[in-house]
């Protein structure tokens, strides 16, 4: 009986994390522009150091 009012609360808890976060749609980000950002960061940081100055 004791188990009840231990893993009561975790299940609610855990029942409205999970209908707010079907309600509200959230989608993983999109990692193929992700990576296209990061590589374009390299590009940019590559044309930097070969920029000369010394």
């Amino acid at each position: 009986m004791i188990w009840l009012f231990i893993l009561g609360p975790i299940i609610f808890v855990s029942g409205i994390a999970i209908y707010l976060e079907k309600k509200s749609g959230m989608t993983p980000p999109d990692l193929t522009e992700h990576a296209m950002k990061i590589d374009e960061a390299d590009k940019n940081a590559n044309m930097h150091k070969n920029s000369g100055g010394s």
